[in-house]
């Protein structure tokens, strides 16, 4: 059952439905009727859903004749009754006890913006200190906000509203309700009839309670301003010297094939991070685009600290500010300087990388020869040598299938060995394999396998510069807000809306795929595998199916930027 007080967004509609003051009379606006209404979800087992967005009672004469201070204190009470969960929203702002009448709840949630309070600033202002202008004042010490009510412990959730207010993007802020309502729900309806009576009396029971001299809530700092961190940034002449310097080391350590001085270069390379960061601050600066940053990274702070899906809108404004930022970044001051520094960053961030390359193939190098010098492998390989030379087979192909097998598992062995010893070292170690067949030599298959790996990589890079457009990701994220709009049950309409974005995402793809250049490659290749298929169709046919076998490798992950394969 949803309920809710309604203002009216222009001068009509607000005189029409009373500038959102209910009365306890009447067919519509009244608490009598909102009383009604949840008696009757009471009855049925209906969960209830308040909407609250009132300065206050209407106090007028005929209002105070028909008992509205009677209707209000009914409806406190029976809410207090009720069997059901009940789940309030403040939408806008709730005053005194009109918005208590239908705010006596299991949960109370409020808007990022909206306000409650006991009274509004304005009229504390004048009972205190005898005047309105002291109504900011009275606000502060009144804790109307939805953070300061949240610390307090009246408020039980904040709901995240859009940048510029929840009418910026009415469906966007619908979403948001609906989730708070759909988690809340989940919560309430999970308790029985006794436990969900005790925990609205509980709520309220427990409110007013204070200490004198407690400790400062560390929670409260979290939205206060941070001091401004004070850079320090190295010279450009002494980074010059410090890079040179660094430079000649890498050099000597290149030709005398000794490691490159490690601290040094990582140390480097942490101070080339901020000096970039620091530039790329100032070029902002320069450019005239620091306040329109910082109102971005405000509002997509708020949609990450919340796990909730980016509004493509969000992203086509960084999209543009990026674009803008990179057209306006060669006339800034300080652009020379920041190339410069960037330039040394790659440079000296693929030293590094070469060098922890080298380390670990070093490492793998000595592990492989550890393990292929242990006398027991070395026995098994040269009496495996010997049987195979006896055999008079030129290749694995000619190989009878009791040798084949001995090969097999012996290079099983080697491999787990291998895999142990690399475990050892800190590698996480992923099996991969792939179906082929054991072809002939003349058939070169590296060759053949080489063209296939790059036609992959072209299509996969059409894929990527497709995605990574700024058309596509809108399309994506537009694809997800309509999936959560439409949640588990779609209608017609919205059905048929994703399947046509579906569709869209679907053609992009297909059209960055399908390309004459792309389907030449694939029919070249098509036509050599058929030759390939051909000349080993002579072949004894059982030979050929017991060659079949799947070609184990092993791929180390290293993380996100570097990684080693080995083929055994």
């Amino acid at each position: 059952m949803f309920i809710g007080q309604q203002k009216g967004r222009n001068t009509k509609e607000n005189i029409h439905r009373n500038f959102g003051m209910p009365t306890p009379h009447g067919n519509a606006y009244s608490y009598r009727k909102a009383l009604r209404m949840m008696y009757y979800a009471d009855h049925h087992g209906f969960p209830i859903v308040t909407f609250i967005d009132t300065p206050g009672a209407y106090a007028d004469l005929k209002s105070e004749e028909l008992g509205q201070g009677e209707a209000i204190a009914h409806n406190l009470r029976t809410m207090f009754g009720l069997k059901v969960p009940i789940v309030s929203i403040v939408i806008g702002e709730g005053g005194s006890g009109g918005a208590l009448a239908i705010g006596c709840a299991n949960k109370l949630l409020m808007l990022e913006n909206a306000v409650f309070y006991v009274a509004s600033p304005e009229a504390c202002a004048a009972i205190l200190w005898k005047t309105a202008k002291a109504s900011p004042k009275a606000a502060e010490k009144l804790r109307i906000t939805a953070p300061e009510l949240c610390r307090l412990q009246i408020c039980d959730g904040i709901i995240p509203e859009p940048l510029g207010g929840a009418h910026a993007d009415p469906a966007w802020t619908s979403q948001q309700i609906k989730a708070a309502i759909n988690e809340t729900m989940d919560e309430l309806t999970a308790m029985d009839t006794e436990k969900l009576l005790k925990h609205r009396t509980h709520k309220f029971r427990k409110l007013g309670g204070f200490e004198e001299n407690a400790q400062v809530d560390p929670k409260k700092k979290v939205n206060m301003k941070k001091e401004d961190q004070i850079v320090r940034t190295t010279p450009n002449e002494e980074l010059e010297g410090e890079v040179e310097k660094l430079k000649q080391q890498i050099l000597k350590a290149k030709e005398s094939s000794s490691k490159p001085p490690e601290m040094a270069l990582k140390d480097m390379i942490e101070k080339l991070k901020k000096e970039v960061d620091h530039e790329y601050s100032e070029a902002i600066k320069a450019t005239g685009l620091k306040d329109r940053l910082d109102m971005l990274r405000e509002e997509v702070s708020k949609v990450n600290s919340r796990d909730q899906l980016m509004n493509p809108v969000i992203r086509d404004k960084i999209e543009k500010l990026k674009d803008e930022f990179n057209q306006k970044l060669s006339a800034a001051p300080n652009h020379p300087t920041l190339q410069y520094k960037l330039d040394m960053l790659k440079e000296f961030s693929k030293a590094k990388s070469l060098s922890d390359a080298a380390t670990l193939k070093q490492e793998v190098n000595k592990k492989f020869n550890e393990i292929m010098s242990r006398p027991e492998i070395n026995e098994k390989l040269e009496a495996l040598k010997a049987e195979v030379q006896n055999s008079g087979s030129s290749s694995f192909a000619d190989l009878d299938q009791g040798l084949k097998d001995k090969v097999l598992n012996t290079r099983k062995e080697v491999e787990l060995e291998m895999i142990s010893a690399l475990k050892s070292i800190g590698l996480v170690v992923e099996g991969v394999k792939s179906n082929a067949k054991v072809l002939s030599e003349k058939d070169s298959p590296s060759v053949f396998k080489n063209k296939v790996d790059h036609l992959n990589e072209e299509i996969n890079k059409k894929i990527e510069n497709v995605v990574s457009s700024s058309e596509l990701k809108n399309m994506i994220e537009l694809l997800k807000l309509e999936t959560a709009r439409a949640g588990n049950k779609p209608d017609t309409e919205s059905k048929s809306k994703i399947e046509a974005i579906q569709k869209q995402i679907k053609q992009r793809l297909s059209e960055a795929i399908i390309s004459s250049e792309l389907i030449e490659k694939y029919e070249d290749l098509k036509e050599k595998n058929s030759e390939v298929e051909q000349s080993s169709a002579g072949a004894d046919e059982s030979l050929q199916k017991e060659t079949k076998y799947e070609e184990p490798r092993l791929e180390i992950n290293l993380g996100a930027n570097s990684s080693f394969a080995q083929c055994m």
